[in-house]
């Protein structure tokens, strides 16, 4: 075995996107994966990959997604990949050490299709962001920082004058789209790319600033759980209209997940708050809560900075309210203690509801990867499971009752020559139960009046036909 030394492996970035057949990580299902690698200098490296991932039998594309697609269907059917090849390529890619896995909006979109893709194909689902010195990155976070905060050198486009940050439109009014259309993987990679690359050219010290503060250990200090001081908290919680900005002061973190900072949001006049959860020793706090506090988390590179950072002349730019927020935060100190005891309360109730799940079944397991980690017992043998097709005869034992289903789906979409006769009653049974002879029927006529839209495309055309032609075979032979 050759042993790498960690100065062998240089800091990438990979750049990364998604199409996918649907906009639910829990439910719906990728088409199309592309990345890109560059230096720390956003220098390509690397030539560009591009990945097709193939309809698995139990899953209906949502169709409105497919007129959406810019990507070639017809690579599409001549190179898709079932869905455990597909897996292993992108794990692959994204394990090499010192990499950086960056995209645009990828931390809550893209990032969770990855992790829904490595659980149901028994790769780890999270580790690719952190093993190896890796980490994870998103440049629509720093694009609404650098709109923010320093917003000179780049044209923001607006929509009725509030910013917007769709990734084509940015690209466009600065001339930065060199390639093709949006909603092409690659293509969206490499707009990605030049965006960030504008931003380090226009704003570097910016750039290098949220670059080194992605990571939690970094963002420990600039919080500072030890001392009671008010933060800038930039999110689209707070929408385009009003700057994506608010003030909070950090309460605590979530006693059930470290990952989850807790933030009382100085919008809120504390004295309120008091008045409804204390005085009134409100017992059922529910989720009236909510806007008070805000979940902040930590392994999502959240935009937090200290309130200094904000000028005179950004405080006017942006119309921010300070004078209200730090009289709000003068409250507040007054009542920290009390503040934080309903926080712990709401969180301990919120938590002990939520330990309760469903039974485990076929038919919910592919939504059950935030259940709970997968044993290390379990974990040991996922390596013979990636390897099923060489090991047929394995037996498995395991301790975590999602796994048999699991195994069970992924035998059956990737290698139907391994399900025993169980195996395939209960499979069926399942695909019977799932596509209704009503649920069928509908979709098999919006496919059919997607069809005679006068300006589908030709290539949409051919996957609407086959897909039809696929869901007409599954119904004449059951």
């Amino acid at each position: 075995m050759v042993i790498y030394k960690k100065t062998q492996f240089p800091s990438t970035f990979l750049f990364y996107d998604y199409e996918t057949f649907g906009l639910h990580p829990i439910y719906d299902r990728i088409a199309q994966f592309a990345c890109v690698r560059t230096n720390m200098n956003l220098e390509i490296i690397s030539q560009p990959i591009t990945l097709y991932c193939q309809i698995p039998t139990d899953y209906l594309p949502n169709l409105q997604t497919i007129n959406i697609h810019n990507f070639n269907y017809h690579d599409y059917f001549n190179k898709y990949l079932l869905e455990y090849k597909f897996a292993k390529y992108i794990n692959n890619i994204f394990t090499q050490h010192n990499t950086c896995i960056v995209g645009y909006n990828n931390i809550a979109f893209d990032d969770e299709f990855s992790r829904f893709l490595f659980y149901r194909n028994f790769y780890d689902a999270y580790n690719w962001s952190w093993k190896n010195d890796n980490s994870r990155w998103d440049i629509l976070n720093l694009a609404r920082a650098c709109c923010v905060l320093r917003p000179e050198g780049i044209i923001w486009p607006k929509h009725n004058h509030i910013p917007i940050f769709n990734l084509a439109e940015i690209t466009k009014v600065n001339n930065l789209s060199l390639h093709a259309q949006s909603h092409d993987a690659l293509n969206d990679v490499y707009s990605t790319i030049a965006l960030a690359k504008l931003i380090k050219t226009k704003q570097p010290l910016l750039f290098n600033y949220f670059f080194k503060n992605r990571l939690k250990k970094e963002l420990f200090k600039i919080i500072n759980l030890f001392t009671i001081h008010p933060l800038i908290y930039i999110s689209a919680i707070y929408k385009n209209m009003n700057n994506n900005l608010g003030c909070i002061v950090p309460l605590c973190l979530h006693p059930y997940n470290k990952n989850i900072l807790v933030v009382f949001d100085l919008q809120y006049d504390v004295n309120f708050f008091i008045k409804i959860y204390y005085h009134y020793k409100i017992i059922d706090i529910s989720d009236n809560l909510l806007p008070f506090i805000k979940f902040i988390y930590l392994n999502k590179s959240p935009i937090i900075i200290p309130i200094k950072i904000l000028k005179k002349n950004d405080i006017q730019r942006l119309k921010f309210n300070i004078t209200l927020y730090l009289k709000h935060f003068v409250i507040f100190k007054q009542y920290v203690y009390r503040v934080k005891k309903i926080v712990q309360r709401y969180l301990y109730n919120i938590s002990t509801k939520n330990i309760l799940y469903k039974t485990t079944n076929i038919y919910n397991v592919d939504t059950q990867l935030y259940k709970q980690f997968f044993p290390m017992q379990d974990q040991k043998k996922f390596y013979f499971i990636r390897k099923i097709d060489i090991y047929k005869n394995q037996i498995f034992n395991f301790i975590d009752g999602r796994i048999n289903f699991l195994l069970l789906k992924y035998k059956a979409r990737n290698f139907t020559f391994l399900l025993n006769d169980i195996e395939i009653i209960e499979w069926n049974k399942y695909l019977f139960d799932k596509y209704k002879s009503t649920q069928i029927n509908n979709y098999i006529t919006q496919i059919k009046n997607l069809l005679c839209h006068v300006h589908i495309k030709t290539e949409h055309k051919l996957f609407l036909n086959k897909l039809l032609l696929s869901i007409k075979t599954y119904l004449i032979c059951n």
